[in-house]
């Protein structure tokens, strides 16, 4: 065997399923939260394990009950299986799909095409858009301004706007204040995507409500030249609903927190701050504005169902400049599984070799916790602060329903031609991200929940994954 294996290794893990890829990883078996390595008897490859490698590289639920290498590989044929059914299914083109455990990504697959009529597969490196999973990154730069001191969350939001950027509003006759709290919990009363032409200054819901993929806003291609004036498409038009007491899914009510971003940033524009902020601060150097005359390597183009004859078409040309902050973005796996992480270890208050998270704890905690009028929607937990957040929910009653862990911290995102998902389960330090590149799709939430069951509850430790790795086919290339 191996003296004082240090255990980072880069090899392929998977099983090729059509045209699916398992793509090059990097699994260092260490702990996120351990300074300590595996040590291996030389005479016979027992493991030799201290108090804290037995306590910190255990199996992630349960004891080693002596489970061989096939486990692993059962895992990761399970989830493969799966997902090659659930895309035929939905009739996707292509997905990625990556996981994160203890801080270190231990399985990226790739299956179908990110450029059909070009032939041009999936892979590890494709990037898509990443929809309302921007409102989680937007969400980590209010963070990083309240923890700096440099905006309040509890302000009235006409403390950083003029009324003429956004005026006044009112409920029932009566003045009202939103604060930025409110925003990004989708309790500002600020509307949706406009179902229909609306012009009777009525408070309804009605023509508000969400039905993204029809509705003729969805396909705006107006640039527009800072996020200020593209509040134009809704600052004149009535709440609906009081501020703080109705929860209205809003991707217009993250432009305006992002109009207020801007109002402190001295002139500059919020999506050149943002984007500094990703690549400089968070070291996301595969996330993207979704613009499209930028070259970006790797893009994937984007697939919609014609609604007449059920076929797959090419998306429509959209233009998201009305919306960075809430559904703007595009990614890769990688940099959605760090940004996981960099969120996950914020919320643990760092990581055991003392560096500390880029957040502070308290503010994650908060972030992460279902702000009041937001739970009704949803059959667990609620919304927080730029994530859906299910915190400590267990069945009531024995063997009934529940919640697939019992916190789950998680954000999906529809856009044209794309849907996508980022799942964090705290206990275990699993991150899950899925993307794809198609807008008809269902059962997202349960394929992610899913692949984190696998990887979570089989009792498979660190050391079963690196005998898999070890003992994997194929190495240093890209199966296909």
């Amino acid at each position: 065997m191996f003296r004082h294996l240090q255990r980072k290794v880069v090899l392929a893990i998977g099983v090729a399923v059509g045209s699916g890829a398992a793509t090059l990883v990097t699994l260092n078996a260490k702990s996120a939260n351990s300074d300590d390595t595996l040590k291996v008897d030389q005479k016979n490859g027992d493991k030799v394990s201290d108090e804290l490698v037995a306590n910190n590289l255990k199996p992630i639920n349960g004891n080693d009950n002596g489970q061989d290498v096939s486990r692993g590989q059962d895992i990761i044929n399970s989830c493969v299986n799966r997902l090659s059914q659930w895309r035929q299914i939905n009739g996707i083109p292509g997905i990625v799909v990556g996981v994160s455990l203890r801080g270190q990504n231990v399985w990226v697959y790739s299956e179908g095409f990110a450029d059909i009529e070009n032939g041009v597969k999936c892979n590890d490196r494709t990037v898509m858009r990443i929809a309302s999973i921007s409102k989680s990154m937007t969400s980590a730069l209010l963070a990083k301004l309240l923890q700096e001191g440099k905006l309040d969350l509890d302000q009235p939001i006409s403390q950083y706007l003029t009324k003429d950027q956004f005026p006044d509003k009112f409920w029932d006759g009566k003045k009202v204040d939103i604060t930025l709290r409110q925003l990004a919990s989708h309790l500002g009363g600020i509307r949706h995507y406009k179902k229909g032409n609306n012009n009777n200054n009525k408070n309804t819901t009605d023509d508000y409500k969400l039905a993204e993929f029809s509705v003729p806003e969805y396909y705006l291609k107006e640039t527009f030249p800072s996020v200020t004036e593209s509040l134009k498409l809704f600052k004149d038009d009535p709440l609906v609903a009081k501020p703080g007491e109705k929860y209205n899914y809003t991707t217009f009510g993250y432009t305006l927190i992002s109009a207020v971003i801007e109002s402190q940033l001295n002139g500059e524009k919020f999506e050149k701050y943002l984007v500094k902020f990703l690549r400089n601060e968070l070291g996301l150097e595969h996330t993207y504005l979704d613009q499209n005359d930028p070259i970006i390597y790797n893009r994937s183009h984007f697939y919609v169902k014609n609604e007449n004859s059920g076929r797959m078409q090419n998306a429509p040309y959209v233009d998201n400049s009305y919306k960075w902050a809430g559904g703007g973005l595009l990614s890769n796996v990688y940099d959605l599984l760090k940004f996981g992480n960099i969120m996950l270890y914020s919320y643990k208050g760092g990581t055991a070799d003392g560096k500390p998270g880029f957040i502070r704890k308290d503010i994650v905690d908060q972030m992460w916790t279902p702000a009041e009028n937001t739970t009704a929607h949803r059959q667990y937990g609620g919304y927080g602060i730029g994530w859906g957040a299910v915190r400590n929910i267990e069945s009531e009653f024995a063997y009934c329903s529940e919640p697939p862990f019992p916190n789950m911290i998680s954000h999906s995102g529809h856009a044209m031609g794309a849907i996508s998902i980022l799942l964090i389960e705290p206990k275990s330090e699993c991150v899950v991200t899925i993307l794809t590149n198609y807008n008809e799709l269902k059962e997202l939430g349960p394929m992610a929940t899913y692949i984190a069951k696998q990887f979570t509850q089989q009792n498979i430790s660190t050391e079963q994954f690196e005998q898999l790795l070890l003992s994997s086919q194929s190495t240093n290339q890209t199966i296909n």
